[in-house]
């Protein structure tokens, strides 16, 4: 699936003016810090973990390590006045050193839907004391939610997909019910193949050929590490899947679709434009946080 280009200069990318009398601020959560720089508190960020991918420039700034795996000398070494953490940042013993030390965190809510999304857009806006522009940017996340629902096409039977995530050199991970990528497909008007569990779990010729998905989904780092999509669909896992055998394959970037920062409607406007065959579906509204440097 093509996504539209994200070009030019996002409204994140805020000024050093822009982030004066700030706190120094590092963030763990790609989604978390697209909220910081959509907020214009960019020039504030001092650190960030291996998530925060997007606006680009953030892949400069030191690493704090893996959203679930940080590192609390890293985070110390950059004296922060506050830590911004998605809901999975850990580990936990990480994080209690950390609050031990007097590092000022805030933990943002699970975010699985626009509601969480929005609730997560307050917390952190009221962290940044920019509760203003918080507000103004759940607005716009409002009518773009209000505008996909709006758009959806509505068929008896919703296409379904199997979503996958990498396992290493393993057999891939399908999604059942309760994840991200569940919720992705919801809002995109679709429905997760595989609905017997919880979570992700390696998925076998025989569950996929059982859950007999319309799609398949993954992310677009998976399918070239595989060596590319002739390859990642000749697996034994998927390779006798009609899906599969018909080349109806879906790949995306992973923080663009799993995210689920102020990109995220227009994250499953994308999707459900696949799913759907539907190239005819209405462009949601263009938004600053959307444009990211190239």
């Amino acid at each position: 699936m093509r996504r539209r280009a994200l070009l030019a200069l996002p409204l994140g990318l805020a000024t050093p003016a822009l982030a004066q009398g700030m706190p120094r601020l590092v963030v763990a959560g790609g989604g978390i810090a697209e909220i910081v720089c959509a907020l214009g508190a960019r020039g504030a960020i001092v650190g960030a973990d291996s998530t925060s991918l997007f606006p680009t420039d953030l892949r400069q700034l030191p690493q704090i390590g893996y959203l679930r795996a940080l590192s609390a000398e890293g985070v110390l070494s950059l004296q922060p006045g506050l830590l911004l953490l998605a809901h999975e940042a850990g580990p936990p013993p990480a994080i209690a050193q950390l609050r031990a030390a007097g590092v000022n965190i805030i933990r943002a809510p699970r975010i699985e839907s626009p509601e969480t999304l929005m609730q997560a857009v307050t917390v952190v806006a009221e962290a940044l004391s920019r509760e203003a522009r918080g507000q103004a940017l759940n607005a716009a996340l409002a009518e773009d939610f209000a505008a996909l629902a709006a758009s959806l096409p509505r068929p008896a039977t919703p296409p379904s997909a199997l979503f996958l995530l990498a396992a290493g050199s393993g057999a891939p991970m399908a999604s059942g019910r309760g994840t991200s990528a569940e919720a992705m497909l919801r809002l995109a008007g679709a429905r997760s193949a595989i609905q017997s569990y919880e979570g992700y779990r390696a998925v076998t010729a025989e569950a996929a050929l059982a859950a007999a998905p319309d799609w398949v989904v993954a992310p677009s780092h998976t399918v070239d590490a595989s060596g590319g999509v002739a390859s990642f669909l000749a697996q034994p896992q998927l390779s006798l899947l009609p899906a599969a055998r018909a080349g109806r394959l879906v790949t995306f970037d992973s923080l663009y679709m799993l995210g689920f920062g102020p990109r995220t409607a227009h994250a499953a406007r994308d999707l459900a434009v696949a799913l759907h065959a539907r190239p005819d579906l209405a462009a949601l509204p263009d938004r600053p946080w959307l444009r990211g440097a190239a």
